[in-house]
């Protein structure tokens, strides 16, 4: 199993931080997982899942095993991460922080130019 694609979708305050969708393999989409805040500012995820008549919650999708689950974690943080990331540098200014880090890992500008006399 490959997760393909990772489409997160930041959700205004509360504390469901983002909704996100998984593609696997190229061709079966996974909806409605949520990122979660929970204690401390650390986040997490949480698989799509409908209430049951009792009031209680059942998940409707979720992995089998801990190595999928781990593979889930990671794939859908990390693009969460980069979201967030970009978001919070704002339009123009992650641009120009872009051009500049470009710019700040060519070789002229780190190596010094030492003339010997």
């Amino acid at each position: 199993m490959e997760i393909t694609e990772v489409r997160i979708n930041l959700n205004k305050g509360g504390k469901v931080k983002a909704f996100a969708q998984i593609v696997i393999d190229g061709c079966f989409l996974v909806g409605d997982i949520r990122v979660l805040e929970g204690k401390e500012g650390l986040v997490y995820i949480a698989m799509p899942s409908r209430r049951l008549r009792n009031g209680s919650f059942r998940d409707i999708a979720h992995p089998l095993n801990t190595e999928t689950r781990r593979s889930l974690d990671e794939a859908i943080l990390k693009e969460y991460e980069r979201v967030v990331a970009e978001r919070g540098a704002g339009g123009e200014g992650s641009r120009s922080q872009q051009i500049a880090g470009r710019f700040l890992g060519e070789k002229y500008w780190t190596e010094e130019d030492v003339d010997e006399d």
